[in-house]
């Protein structure tokens, strides 16, 4: 007997006894006890007066989508779990969104749909229109098929560095999913944490995306804001203010300072926009994804510090303060780097020391991977002397 099946044998009454007996909880950011999210739409959804249904998806704010991949690895389960959702709010009416970009997954789960009596979209969830309407995370209809295959175990869904997607008990530490050593900062969901917070366990760090991902030393906390940011604002629908120009702003600051012009009132420019979008925002989008970018400042404050004051990228990622140079004293005038530089920034010919046009110079490194002889530099320090004209290998002296 299906999940769907097994429900259905049950009174609608029993349905939510048993889904209340279990403990099972939305997933996401709202997280809390099932039976009250389905309490509080029901509510909604009489003060509105409008038919109901029972709508599935991701978290608008969800940029990763690694929790997609629980949809894709078991179409049917996340159905089947949809309709019990249905089943239990006593509606028959049943809704499932995927990201904009899935238009092939949406294509593909045509004929489950079909079994299902479910209407697919590919599109952003509008949470205007869907006002009235039971908002059930994509993972919660997997929790709910499982409860009723009575295969269900409590746990949180989690991808670590970018991993494959697996459902862990929700008092795992997460130092115990990854390691951990080396760590410069932990994002735990859609929030910067320190390394001394791999003492959380799957459940208090508040994990509503799935991500787990460990940065070092290597990865720059400004440029990884920057780029969470740009994710969200490409995302965003843009018809809300606080979302829409909230996000602009915060991934302006960002970009400035990754690029060398950042300033120090970015930091207390970013908190009060930031706050102001968590509580003015009416869905995920603009409700969490200025998380990054206040717990960057907040924890990070050195690491802004170092990129406005001291001009600085202390991961050497931000290629703004980052210089490329060639050693007059191993080139060997092999014109290898000339041959795949992309821009065309290198002058040089054979037995002669090559030199980079900084202006041109994007720092994409490829130079550097084809030089036999270590010769071309990557620095955020001091350049040494170097030549300014075309000289044979070996007869610089200026160094």
């Amino acid at each position: 007997m299906g999940a769907l099946e097994h429900a259905k044998t049950m009174s609608r009454e029993d349905v939510l006894k048993k889904i209340a007996a279990l403990e099972i909880q939305e997933s996401g950011i709202h997280a809390g006890p099932l039976t009250a999210h389905f309490d509080a739409a029901l509510a909604e959804n009489a003060e509105e007066g409008t038919d109901l249904a029972a709508v599935a998806a991701l978290n608008n704010a969800d940029t990763d989508q690694v929790l997609l991949e629980v949809l894709k690895n078991d179409p049917e389960k996340i159905f089947e779990g949809l309709a019990i959702a249905a089943y239990a709010l006593g509606t028959e009416k049943t809704v499932l969104y995927v990201p904009e970009a899935e238009t092939a997954l949406a294509e593909s789960l045509a004929d489950t749909a079909a079994k299902y009596q479910t209407e697919v979209k590919a599109e952003f969830l509008n949470i205007r229109e869907n006002k009235g309407n039971a908002l059930i995370h994509i993972v919660t209809c997997a929790d709910l098929a499982d409860a009723f295959s009575d295969a269900y175990t409590p746990g949180v869904y989690v991808s670590v560095n970018g991993g494959e997607v697996k459902k862990v008990a929700a008092d795992t530490k997460i130092a115990d999913l990854a390691d951990t050593e080396g760590a410069k900062a932990l994002l735990l969901g859609y929030r910067l944490h320190q390394p001394e917070d791999a003492q959380l366990t799957a459940a208090e760090a508040g994990i509503a995306n799935g991500v787990v991902r460990v940065l070092t030393e290597k990865d720059c906390i400004v440029a990884e804001t920057e780029k969470k940011l740009t994710a969200s604002r490409k995302q965003s629908c843009g018809k809300c203010v606080f979302c829409r120009e909230g996000l602009i702003q915060l991934q302006y600051m960002q970009k400035e300072t990754a690029e060398g012009r950042g300033k120090m009132e970015f930091l207390d420019l970013t908190k009060e926009i930031g706050e102001a979008m968590c509580c003015s925002t009416p869905c995920s989008m603009g409700q969490v994804s200025a998380e990054i970018a206040l717990t960057a400042t907040e924890l990070f404050g050195k690491e802004y510090e170092a990129h406005i004051k001291k001009k600085n990228c202390p991961a050497g990622v931000c290629a703004s303060f980052v210089n490329i140079y060639i050693d007059p004293k191993l080139c060997s005038g092999c014109e290898e780097c000339v041959d795949v530089c992309p821009k065309d920034c290198i002058e040089g010919k054979a037995k002669y020391i090559h030199m980079i046009d900084d202006f041109d110079c994007t720092k994409c490194g490829k130079c550097m991977e084809v030089c036999p002889e270590d010769a071309i530099v990557q620095t955020t320090g001091k350049v040494p002397k170097l030549p300014n004209r075309l000289t044979k290998v070996g007869k610089f002296k200026k160094y």
